[in-house]
């Protein structure tokens, strides 16, 4: 016996098998445009993290490179000025005007320390800037105190410099501690 398959069951079966190899095409583009989109995301993410690391970074170096001129402004300043104190209260009991070349060190003291804090008011918070100017302003009130050419007296002379070295601690502690560095034992 001899069967014959009628032609609508072999159109049938092509079709069928079209349709699979047709879906099976559209569901493997599919899990691949999946893969390809989820490995998108994670290398955004990735990117995401490395430039706010970058960022961060950048903070971090511009805080530290911010810090070490104040730093190294203050400490010229007080290496300039601290001899001109100590000769204030050397003739404390007999006030004499400064020389002018001890004027023209403290004023000097002065606008250095101005010039410095430019890269630290960019990259402080609003408490460095509050502690700063608590730093600086004491420094300044006796640089123009001692510059303004009468004598001065030794009373305010140290009530300026004792207010202003209590702020520069304080000041380098917290920026010790904002770059992750141990306190010096007096601040």
């Amino acid at each position: 016996m001899s069967s014959q398959v009628p032609l609508w069951v072999t159109i049938a079966v092509a079709l069928v098998g079209f349709a699979g190899v047709l879906s099976a095409q559209f569901v493997a583009a599919w899990r691949e445009d999946r893969r390809w989109r989820r490995d998108q995301e994670r290398e955004d993410k990735r990117w995401d993290r490395e430039r706010v690391k970058e960022l961060e970074n950048r903070s971090y170096e511009g805080r530290q490179n911010a810090y070490v001129q104040i730093i190294a402004a203050v400490e010229a300043y007080d290496w300039l000025v601290y001899p001109v104190v100590a000769a204030v209260r050397r003739i404390a009991d007999n006030p004499q005007v400064l020389r002018q070349d001890q004027r023209g060190d403290v004023w000097r003291a002065r606008e250095e320390l101005r010039h410095s804090l430019g890269p630290v008011t960019l990259f402080a918070s609003e408490r460095f800037s509050d502690m700063l100017r608590r730093t600086m302003l004491p420094r300044s009130r006796l640089a123009m105190y001692m510059s303004a050419g009468k004598a001065p007296e030794w009373t305010r002379v140290k009530e300026l410099w004792d207010e202003s070295q209590a702020g520069f601690r304080k000041l380098r502690g917290e920026m010790r501690k904002d770059l992750g560095l141990e306190a010096l034992p007096d601040d």
